[in-house]
């Protein structure tokens, strides 16, 4: 029996967004789902621990791969191996690092989302689906599993804040569990820089460019995500 594969969804969505992928695999999954109004990424991984399996497999979306991340460097012997979609160590462009948005624009995104909170969750749909050869079936997958954002206002702020102020390359190194980054040729938000740089200071690390696709790879292309999956989890 293989290990679960144990699901965080990225930011503004409900684990039902990964009802599309899980309904094409074989694999026994878990689906978290991820709020968490106070303290660090660090914190957040921590916290998770205890809902992930021994020896699971690690999936994580945007926000959720930063989460998997986290949680590797922190207990690696926790998990067997990772798959990450659309991942990076830093969502936000600094100094030394170029694979990601200006500082500026995602302040004014967190405090757009503060004035208008769906209105701000709508527009990030928009640029997730841009470019993606099925954009309009992935939009409506991403609207239909929105967080509702009242109900979950200050958690949707928090994940916001913690997008614009974690930076993981510092706690990378110590992660050598074997990992396959699936990335869409299109995605807007992470450039596919942020795959190849984690890919070349990972060993036992295999990459699935996607043409064609956006942010969201497994819900434009949900069948050959779940093949390469299957395919990754059950290798020697």
């Amino acid at each position: 029996m293989t290990a679960p594969l144990v699901l965080l969804h990225g930011w503004g969505l409900t684990p039902g967004v990964w009802a599309p992928l899980q309904a094409q695999l074989e694999s026994e999954t878990l689906a978290l789902e991820l709020l968490s109004s106070e303290g660090s990424l660090d914190d957040w991984a921590a916290s998770l621990l205890d809902a992930i399996p021994a020896g699971a497999v690690l999936c994580g979306w945007s926000l959720g791969a930063m989460l998997a991340m986290a949680i590797a460097a922190r207990a690696p012997q926790h998990i067997s191996r990772l798959i990450l979609f659309a991942a990076t160590p830093s969502f936000v462009k600094r100094n030394d690092w170029q694979h990601g948005l200006d500082v500026e624009t995602t302040t004014a995104f967190r405090t757009n989302f503060l004035k208008d909170p769906l209105r701000t969750m709508e527009r990030f749909v928009a640029l997730q689906v841009l470019g993606d050869s099925e954009r309009a079936n992935v939009g409506a997958a991403l609207h239909s599993n929105l967080a509702d954002p009242q109900k979950n206002a200050s958690a949707l702020a928090h994940g916001l804040r913690l997008l614009e102020q974690s930076d993981l390359r510092g706690a990378l190194p110590s992660v050598s569990l074997r990992c396959l980054l699936i990335h869409g040729e299109q995605d807007v938000l992470i450039p596919e820089g942020a795959t190849e740089w984690l890919a070349h200071r990972w060993s036992g690390c295999e990459t699935f460019i996607m043409p064609g696709v956006g942010h969201a790879a497994f819900l434009s292309q949900p069948v050959a995500v779940a093949q390469r999956i299957e395919e990754f989890m059950h290798a020697a």
